[in-house]
């Protein structure tokens, strides 16, 4: 009876230690989706990508490219797309080329934002904007008025700062290009 007892006294708490300590532990699996999940304050992101929508809109009104330069990426490879049939520019050196021709002879008067759409990723790297906007102003001297152009943006987070990869801008048909 004593040998028998001495087994429980020694048995029952070291199954209990096994017990406690195995119990407690997460599941492999959700340890290492919790590890690789970065913790990411989306709404700070969002109002960071809206800085550079910003900045960017702000560029082209004030004919700034130091500014146009900071929030576009200068990748060689980038595709952005302008309203006209001509404005597919790809890479940075096409961009920029287009940007300062237009920029002797475009003045904008107004640029405004409306209906503006920020995603930003649950990893806190990719972003992609929507918004509508309309602009007013003069282009080789003559005035003119684009309501409801339409912008579409990815960014990416590149050593912590954001930047536009790829845009698109159109300005829409009256009525319907194509009846469904």
């Amino acid at each position: 009876m004593k040998k028998s007892l001495a087994r429980v006294v020694l048995v029952f708490p070291l199954a209990l230690l096994l017990c406690l300590a195995f119990g407690c532990q997460k599941k492999p699996e959700e340890a290492a989706v919790k590890a690789m999940v970065p913790v990411v304050n989306l709404e700070a992101e969002k109002t960071a990508v809206k800085a550079v929508i910003d900045q960017y809109m702000q560029s082209w009104k004030t004919k700034d490219m130091e500014a146009f330069s900071k929030v576009v990426a200068h990748d060689s490879d980038m595709i952005n797309f302008g309203t006209d049939a001509a404005e597919r520019w790809v890479g940075w050196e096409s961009l920029k080329d287009s940007m300062e021709r237009q920029n002797k002879s475009i003045n904008f008067e107004v640029i405004s934002i409306r209906d503006e759409v920020i995603k930003v990723h649950n990893s806190g790297e990719v972003a992609w904007v929507s918004a509508t906007c309309d602009a007013k102003g003069k282009a080789q001297g003559q005035p003119f008025s684009m309501e409801g152009w339409r912008v579409t943006a990815v960014l990416e987070k590149r050593a912590g700062s954001w930047v536009i990869v790829q845009f698109h801008i159109s300005v829409p048909v009256a009525g319907q290009a194509v009846k469904y």
